[in-house]
């Protein structure tokens, strides 16, 4: 499991993604900056710089499965 995701890890941080036929795909998007957000505690505005996120799109068959 750990070499599994080393692998996953690795190609995601080379900006590659991810296809696992039958489960679904890992990849990367970029989120732009924010320079108006709001801290929610404090009501201070503060700037949010650009970052990447992961996410993962199921499959159809995965979708399929999971609603029966």
């Amino acid at each position: 499991m750990d070499s599994f995701c080393n692998d996953i890890e690795s190609a995601l941080t080379s900006g590659k993604k991810i296809e696992l036929r039958g489960f679904g795909t890992f990849f990367i998007t970029k989120l732009k900056e924010k320079h108006s957000a709001r801290n929610p505690k404090t009501g201070k505005l503060i700037y949010i710089p650009e970052k990447n996120k992961v996410r993962f799109k199921a499959s159809k068959k995965l979708k399929k499965i999971i609603n029966e």
